[in-house]
């Protein structure tokens, strides 16, 4: 056998050529990079043995022992020899032996394979996820949070669309209170999940830990969806939505104020900023005929204010007439009934106790008696349009002379009714039905020539639940006499005797 490079005499059992090093075809074959790295060291290891060769001189071989094998000896390594001061004097001989290139070599390859594994063992660690994660949680768990972060970032790089991973990060930025940088880690993580609530909880619950409302508004409004504003719409902060928009109107607008959370509403009709010493929204606000401008924003219970939304209205509607009142304002000695004309298309609402009426106020339908004492009666007509009246104001002043107070004329009430049979006892209790009657006093009327106290009849079967009756009984206020009170028509009243 022949070496294919040099050409030289081979032995069997040879794997390299003595004289160049080429290895022999019998090696077998490695993977491209492997067989790469061999390749190149197998060259150098040539070139090496090659230089040796030209830089030492041919050894006489009449120098040699005849009875060693010529081959042998050509293949034999460096030796030494000692002369006789004691001197050893270094013999480099021409060849390798071949077990020593073959062991040379095979440490060089044993390294270079080493390298390689190492060198793809750092690059797969640089490049796993699920390295990384393992190595951040291994950090974390010790309290070293740089490191662990190190880990995550590069975890996140290789995967960013792993929320979990992301997660990870920012509790490692919470751990070192960096509140800044989770959240910036959590917005991250809503690029790639928008509909994330874990996402936007985390981040709520860290700026709500360090009371920055504010943000929470501010943060909601620009980066959620309408889903996510409506999970978390009590941090929001809007303007109170109106019931009508600005404009011109042929009616006058009952305009409401609604917020969508819980919180205040505050606003002012005078034309000035509103604050949180100015109105408190409790009620529809009247817009009767002329212009209006409404300013008004929202708190909630944060304490994180909406923006002042401002609205104009004019309102053309037409006033409809006043109210006429039949009883004018004066000193009185006996009860009186307040009547009144009622203009077209409109009802009238009233009030006693010198309040002003609205619409949510009494409505007259019928007189309206007054009795002993100081009344200020106000009222308003409102049509059709919504459009208010200017406001009708009366004063009466009745001074009655009675015998007794309404409250001794009750018992006897109920003692006389007892005495006539009409009642069992003086607790209201029935001969003929299970129930029992009560009865409550509810004003004082002029009728027949007579001042009454008058009382309403209730009948209560037992569930606690009064029914009122249609009868009423009077008891003259100076002789103690009883009068079963009938109403007729126009609004007139009789009494007969009880």
């Amino acid at each position: 056998m022949t070496c294919s490079k040099c050409g030289n005499e081979l032995k069997d059992g040879m794997i390299f050529c003595p004289v160049c090093g080429t290895e022999l075809s019998i090696v077998p074959e490695f993977v491209p990079e492997i067989e790469i790295s061999i390749e190149e060291s197998l060259q150098d290891v040539a070139t090496v043995i090659s230089d040796k060769d030209d830089e030492t001189p041919d050894e006489d071989v009449s120098d040699i022992d005849n009875t060693e094998d010529l081959s042998v000896a050509s293949d034999t390594t460096d030796l030494s020899a000692t002369d006789e001061l004691g001197n050893t004097e270094e013999k480099d001989v021409r060849k390798m032996h071949p077990l020593f290139a073959a062991l040379y070599i095979g440490i060089l390859i044993i390294g270079a394979t080493a390298l390689i594994v190492f060198l793809g063992v750092m690059i797969y660690h640089d490049n796993s996820s699920t390295y990384q994660i393992k190595k951040g949680d291994e950090a974390f768990d010790a309290g070293i949070y740089r490191t662990a972060i190190d880990h995550y970032e590069k975890a996140v790089k290789i995967q960013p669309d792993n929320v979990e991973y992301r997660r990870r990060l920012a509790d490692c930025y919470i751990s070192m209170e960096n509140i800044d940088m989770a959240v910036e880690v959590y917005r991250d993580m809503i690029v790639y999940d928008p509909n994330s609530t874990l996402a936007y909880a985390q981040i709520i619950s860290l700026y709500e830990g360090i009371g920055a409302y504010d943000d929470i508004d501010d943060f909601l409004q620009h980066y959620a969806n309408d889903d996510i504003r409506a999970a978390f719409v009590d941090y929001l902060a809007y303007p109170p939505v109106v019931s009508h928009e600005s404009g011109s109107y042929d009616e006058a607008i009952i305009l409401t104020l609604t917020s969508e959370s819980a919180g205040t509403i505050y606003y002012t009709d005078d034309g000035t900023i509103p604050s949180e010493s100015s109105n408190v929204y409790t009620e529809p606000i009247y817009l009767k005929k002329g212009k209006h401008l409404i300013q008004t924003f929202f708190k909630n219970e944060y304490g994180v204010c909406s923006s002042t939304e401002t609205y104009t209205y004019d309102i053309r509607a037409e006033a409809p007439s006043e109210p006429i009142v039949s009883l004018e304002s004066g000193d009185y000695d006996k009860p009186q009934l307040i009547r009144i004309i009622v203009p077209t298309d409109c009802n009238v609402y009233y009030t006693l106790d010198d309040s002003t009426p609205d619409r949510y106020s009494r409505i007259y339908g019928e007189p309206i008696p007054i009795s002993d004492g100081i009344t200020h009666f106000k009222c308003i007509a409102i049509n059709s349009n919504n459009v208010e009246s200017d406001v009708v104001e009366k004063e009466y002043r009745i001074t009655v002379v009675t015998a007794f107070p309404p409250e001794m004329g009750l018992i006897a009430l109920y003692q006389h009714l007892a005495d006539k049979g009409y009642i069992k006892d003086t607790s209201g209790n029935s001969e003929y039905y299970p129930g029992r009657f009560n009865y409550m006093y509810s004003e004082m009327r002029y009728i027949g020539g007579r001042t009454l106290y008058c009382y309403n009849e209730y009948y209560n079967v037992g569930t606690g639940v009064k029914s009122m009756t249609s009868n009423v009984f009077g008891m003259d206020c100076n002789t103690g006499e009883v009068f079963l009170v009938k109403k007729g028509n126009n609004d007139s009243y009789s009494i007969s005797p009880f």
